[in-house]
């Protein structure tokens, strides 16, 4: 497990984020894309009630919303969740903590959690103990991490050298958590959190940093549509990212997603 330091706290950072972002869409465009697509290999299975931690600004609580999904999410970015209740009061968003849950043992069928656990410098056992404490025996959970391998490296140095150009050396602050698969299931085996599949994903590819690698409706969509329809890359882009993949299949994808289930009792 590796820590990742940058110029900006992890908290100040989402708020930021969430301050700037466009409202997201009532629902994803493109069902191919990270992270719907790893939740529908589990949402359109398994009936139930679904918990989802860290729901940013609320795509995927919008979406299962308007598919008559009973959903709840929750958010500590208080930014992030006053402009969902102002833009869409009708859905069950709330400020809270992902390493103390403010909910029944056993409430929830499905607790969906991407790009959480990775925010936080301590308490990761903690997080999934929660996790696997509201939901029930049996019941199923879909959680995103990011990966400790060469295309995070890269994204660093990217960041690195974008932050550089504004003037002096800041003082550097936690920003997130890399781990490898094994360790990761590990961490869930302790909390009775059984792993199924993990699947190497993207989110955006290290490519889409390149102007000119980017598809072109995309580089000049607002980023609503982009958070809705993908990142994505032209032709010269995807066979480029196509062939890193093919050769170093763990070292470029930039989101590990673990799928399972919590042991019967």
């Amino acid at each position: 497990m590796k820590k990742v330091y940058r110029t900006e706290d992890n908290r100040r950072y989402w708020d930021r984020r969430w301050s700037e972002a466009q409202e997201d869409a009532n629902e994803f465009l493109d069902m191919s894309i990270y992270p719907i697509y790893y939740a529908e290999r589990v949402v359109s299975r398994v009936p139930g009630r679904i918990l989802e931690i860290g729901c940013g600004l609320g795509r995927l609580v919008k979406h299962y919303q308007a598919h008559k999904r009973e959903i709840v999410g929750i958010e500590r970015s208080e930014v992030a969740v006053e402009r969902i209740r102002t833009h869409s009061p009708h859905l069950d968003i709330r400020v809270g903590d992902a390493l103390a849950l403010d909910f029944n043992a056993s409430e929830f069928d499905i607790a969906l959690a991407f790009g959480v656990y990775h925010n936080f410098e301590t308490g990761l056992e903690q997080g999934l103990a929660e996790l696997s404490r509201i939901l029930k025996p049996g019941g199923y959970f879909v959680i995103s991490m990011r990966p400790q391998n060469i295309e995070m490296i890269l994204n660093e140095w990217y960041w690195r050298w974008k932050n550089g150009k504004s003037g002096a050396p800041r003082e550097k602050s936690f920003h997130k958590l890399l781990v490898t698969e094994e360790e990761f299931k590990r961490l869930l085996v302790q909390q009775g959190l059984t792993t199924d599949t993990v699947y190497r994903a993207r989110n955006m590819s290290i490519l889409f940093r390149l102007p000119f690698l980017q598809d072109q409706e995309i580089s000049r969509a607002p980023e609503r549509l982009r958070r809705s329809k993908g990142y994505r890359l032209n032709a010269v882009g995807r066979a480029i990212d196509r062939l890193l993949i093919d050769i170093f299949p763990t070292q470029f994808c930039n989101v590990l997603v673990f799928e399972g289930h919590k042991e019967k009792q």
